[in-house]
Formats: C-alpha cells, structure tokens, sequence
C-alpha cells in the first residue's frame, strides 16, 4: 500500500442509461469505441493510468496537474463531434495505490467535482488551480462554492475554458499525428471557424451571446507566454522644471502601445504611477504590482533633442534583462515609442508582427504642438478627480491642440470626455444633460478620423450609457475591448455592461481581469467586482470582496449598496439596516423607486430580487418618502 499525491481525472457519459434503454447495442459499440479511439490513446499520450472503469465512465491518475489538464481537454475535443457527452472532474490530492487499485479523499473529490460538471466541460478543484502552469491562470473560470455529498466542507470548483488557445496548442500537434483522429479535427476546425468568424464580424452584427464569449476568449487570451509588464514612470532628467508632464506623457505612450500586444498583459497607468518615488526592490514592485517584468528609464530633453534610457528587469530574480538608448530629435517622438514597445515585446520573450509594429509606429498627429497640448491636458484633469476647475483647463487645451490639428483623433476622444464627465458628474455644475450629445459628437468623430482608436469607443461607451443606450453602449464596450484587451477602464465599463444584460459570470471574469491589470485600481473598481459576484450567485466571494471595499473606503455608495442587499438576501437584517443608513446619509435621495427607474440588472429576475432585498434592509419606495424620514428625525 502506497500513498502518495496524484491528480485524478473522472469521466463519466451523461444520460448514458437513456443510450441504452433506445439502442443498446448501438450505445454499446460506441461507447466501447470512444474508449478505444478517444479515451485510452488521450491518457496514454500524456503518462495517465486508468486505474478503473465503471462501464459508462473512468478514472485515471496522472503524475501532474498538467498532465491531467492536457488529457481532460483532448478527451473532451475528440467528444466534440461524439454522440454521447462526457463530463470530465479533475482534482490533485492524497490518493493511497493497491493491487493496481487507487483510493482516497483525492479520487472521491475528482468524482464529486465531475458530477457537478456541464454536459462536454472540464470542472477542477481549487487545488488544481493553484497547481496549475501559470501561464494556464486565464484558462479557469470559477464556479463558486459548491457542496457534494460526504464531502465536509463546500468544495471550491472552476470550470476550464475549453476554447482557450493555451488548451488547443498543447494536444493539437499530437492529434494531428494520428491516422485515426476525424472527430478531433473535427473539433478544432470548430475551434477555428469561431475564431474566424469573430475576426470577420462587424462591431455593429447583432446583438448576440456569442459575440460576448468571443470578446472574453480575447480579452482574456492566455497564450504559451503571456508575461505581465508594468512600465514606471520614466524619471526626467532634464534641466527644465516643467518638462515632467512631457516625460510622464512619454510613459503613457508606450504603455498604450505595449497593451496594444494581445501577447502579454500590461499594467495599467494608474497603478504604476501610483509607486513613483517609492525606494523598493524591483522584485517587492513586481509583487505589489503583479507583474513579471518591469519597464524603467528616464528621459531627458533639451531643446528638439530627446535622449531616452530604458531597460528591462525580470522581477522573480531582479536580472536585467535588455537596456538600450535612444538619441532623436523631439518630432521623431512617435518612432521612438514605437520603437520602445517592439523592443520591450520581444525581449519580454513574445513576437511582433509587423502589421502591429506599423499600427502602432502610425504618426497620431503631424503637429508636436497639439500633441503636447494633448500631455498636459492629461496632466491637467484626470477621470475621477472631482475638480471643476481642472476639468475645464483640460478642456481648454484640447480645443487649443484641436485648433492646430482638427483631424487630431485622440484629442477629440478626450474632449469627448471633459463635456460627458462633467454631465454625469456634474464638476463644474454648468453642464446640461445635451452636453452628453456634445461628448457623443466628438467621440463619433474620433472614431471616423481614426476607426481603430479604443479610446474612441471606450467614450462613446460611456457617453450612449449615461444617455440610457445601454445596448449600444455594450458594443461600444465590446469594440473597445477588441482594440485593446489590456485596457482596464474598458474591461470594468464592459463587466459593468454585462452586469445589466444577465452576463454575470462573464462579468466576473472581466472585472477580476480589470483588477489584475490595475493592482492598485480606484474603490469603483471593487464596487463593480463585487456587484458582478453578487449577480452571479457567488455569496461567499461578493461578501469577501465588498467587505474590502467597504474596510478602505466605509461610506463609498454602490459597495454599501449591494452589501445592503447582500445582507438581506443572507437573513443578516440588522448588518443591511445599517449600512442602508450609512447609505442614505451619503445619498438621501436614494429609494427603490430611483433604483427601479436605473436598472442596474436590466430587466433580468435578479432585478426584482434584489429591489425586494431593498425593502427589506429599509430602503425607502420614493424620493418624497425618504425626505419626509429624514424630516422626522430631524424634528
């Protein structure tokens, strides 16, 4: 008798006594050839050992997690064109081997976890997830808790998304290989006509379920090598006292141009801004920030010439890995981004394609002047602040930079924004709600000066969802994702989105994916996080999350909204009642009439459950009785 740690992989047909009552002998031969023709080879090929078959089902153990992985996913595809469905568990635990038999906690959880699979999916356990190749994390899409009979404890289960590349490349080659291989082929031919005929869609086809899996298969590639980058601020080493917005614009640049390569991830601006000044090893940054690599530098200008320095620093062991200098004049400016981002790319250990290489080295603007207009209009107003004041500077030098080139795209989206922001947030309280239509005009005018530019669509995004278009709003968010899949304020706007169209657990994957790329990301981005797993039935994790959010800011509204209804809906009264008062102190004209009118879950059953969750935690039906509370109290 030996005990030792194993992965187990369990499948088992669905329906199969269904098979057998119609046709049983026909359901016999076929399954018997699945076995021959499908199982057996897939469990071979990648070092596995049935160690039992239980007549419409297997169980097999492998020495790793990606062994097992690899096999669970070729199996499945040479189902794909099979008559009969299989579903597949997959768990790493203590299993004890005897006489060629195996048992154990290991090989029960395996079987818990398959019977809880979909018809042709994969299900694994959280501890296959943690031992997992990392560059297999994007290929997992959490389930939930779930609990299984004899099993103490809830069971955590992910699901593995089988139209991942990082799931095809690994068995493909092998599959091709084979004589005998109809039904894979068949399978990874489907593969590819899906990704074909999203590549060919119009951003304006119809409005479909599948369109939205096809933008997370994108924006949430995980490829053979997909590092994540975060590139710091460069440090300005130049004499002039105000040249830093010059140098921080530079930055901006090629990070925009970095996250423009679906082969790696990059952090977001925000985030790696966010660390400037701060003494620390290159290893503590890389796990503060997530990240595999990091980008530093400085930059110095001095009249028409630029001087950069940039070098590359792998964060696990600290080694430099690539540093290079750059001598150009100040108008080559865009060349030199272009050139830092396919330099980085390709030391970072992905490719570059020249077609990517040519978008991105494209001159935005003819005019140096309107492009630094643009930097310091950046510099000037950030989304989020709340001051009037700087908006409206913002806005002034996007005008003056439009002045010197009208055709400038990326101005135009920016000032696009200045006139929405301020008409949903009211900064400088003179906009009108027609300033939206301003916004709108502007960002539809970007997008024709330059039809690929994300930014573009991510404000017009915006723009048609304050204005109440929320369908057109979702393909705006859908395009602007398509553009850039690094992009976090995209991928939350798009989770936001599918939030109100009952996407929920793919809003859940787009906004942990949004978070990952943003470490240090604003509260709102918790807030949408933990409303998208309060959709998406998943109690434990939306408690988790929104109980961060509210411990880091106490009284930001929208957490203590959904927490409010969390609370009811988990029978805690007293905990929503409280913080439906905390609440209504932030926002005395909040009631359900307000939220019913806002819909923030479309028009989904979830709507009503959660407006009934409301009435519960004592929010009040109208505006008028919310004010005549607040009277009485105060009396």
């Amino acid at each position: 008798m030996e005990r030792k740690l194993a992965a187990i992989v369990a499948g088992d047909v669905v329906g199969y006594t269904r098979f057998m009552e119609a046709d049983e002998a026909g359901t016999y031969a076929a399954l018997q050839g699945a076995f021959c023709d499908i199982i057996e080879p897939a469990l071979s090929r990648h070092g596995g050992r049935s160690f039992k078959n239980t007549g419409d089902g297997f169980l097999a153990t492998f020495p790793s997690v990606n062994d097992a992985l690899d096999a669970a996913i070729e199996i499945q595809a040479g189902f794909a064109e099979h008559p009969l469905k299989l579903r597949i568990g997959v768990n790493l635990g203590d299993v004890i081997e005897t006489d060629g038999d195996t048992f154990g906690d290991g090989v029960n959880v395996a079987v818990r976890v398959q019977e809880m699979a979909e018809p042709g999916g994969i299900f694994v356990s959280a501890a296959v997830v943690r031992s997992a190749d990392r560059n297999r994390a994007e290929s997992f899409r959490r389930v939930g808790r779930r609990r299984a009979k004899n099993i103490a404890e809830a069971l955590e289960v992910y699901a593995v998304r089988l139209d991942r590349p990082s799931g095809v490349g690994r068995w493909l080659p092998a599959m091709r290989a084979r004589r005998a291989a109809p039904a894979y082929l068949a399978g990874a031919a489907a593969l590819a006509l899906v990704a074909v005929g999203f590549l060919d869609r119009p951003w304006l086809s119809a409005f479909a379920s599948s369109t939205f899996d096809n933008v997370l298969r994108i924006s949430g590639t995980a490829r053979e090598q997909r590092p994540t980058i975060a590139v710091l601020p460069f440090d300005d080493m130049g004499e002039a006292a105000d040249d830093q917005y010059f140098v921080d614009g530079l930055t901006e640049d090629v990070i925009a141009a970095l996250a423009r390569y679906s082969d790696m991830q990059v952090i977001a601006r925000n985030s790696t801004f966010a660390v400037r000044g701060q003494a620390a090893d290159v290893r503590e940054l890389g796990r503060r920030l997530g990240a595999d690599y990091i980008v530093e530098g400085s930059a110095r200008r001095a009249g028409d010439q630029l001087r950069v320095v940039a070098q590359l620093v792998e964060t696990k062991t600290g080694a430099h890995l690539w540093s290079s200098s750059y001598d150009r004049r100040v108008d080559d400016v865009f060349l030199l981004q272009a050139d830092l981002a396919a330099e980085i790319v390709s030391h970072a250990g992905s490719y570059v394609r020249q077609s990517e290489v040519a978008a991105v080295a494209e001159r935005p603007t003819e005019s140096l002047q309107a492009y630094d207009l643009v930097l310091r209009a950046r510099t000037q107003y950030r989304h989020g602040s709340s001051d009037g004041d700087a908006l409206l500077a913002s806005r002034a030098l996007l005008l003056r930079a439009l002045e010197l080139d009208p055709g400038y795209a990326a101005a135009r989206a920016e000032l696009g924004k200045t006139y929405i922001v301020d008409a949903v947030d009211g900064l400088t309280g003179r906009a009108a709600t027609l300033e939206i239509e301003t916004g709108l005009s502007e960002a539809r005018q970007a997008i024709r000066l330059e039809p690929n530019l994300a930014a573009g669509y991510q404000i017009l995004s915006f723009g048609l969802a304050a204005k109440g278009d929320y369908r057109e709003a979702m393909q705006a968010g859908i395009r602007a994702v398509e553009l850039n899949p690094n992009d976090p304020d995209s991928l939350m706007a798009l989770a936001k989105a599918q939030v109100r169209f009952d996407r929920y657990a793919d809003a859940v994957d787009n906004a942990e994916r949004a978070r990952r790329l943003h470490p240090l990301a604003p509260q709102y981005y918790i807030a949408v996080h933990g409303q998208a797993l309060y959709a998406a039935g998943e109690t434990d994790e939306a408690e988790a999350v929104l109980a961060e959010c509210l411990l880091t800011a106490p009284d930001e509204p929208n957490c203590l909204l959904i927490w409010s209804a969390l609370m009811a809906d988990l029978g805690r009264l007293d905990e929503a009642r409280a913080a439906m008062d905390r609440l209504r102190a932030k926002n005395p004209a909040l009631s359900i009439a307000s939220e019913r009118n806002y819909r923030r879950f479309g028009d989904s059953p979830l709507m009503e459950r959660f407006l009934a969750a409301l009435a519960r935690a004592q929010a009040p039906e109208t505006a008028d009785q919310a004010s005549g509370t607040a009277a009485a109290k105060a009396s």
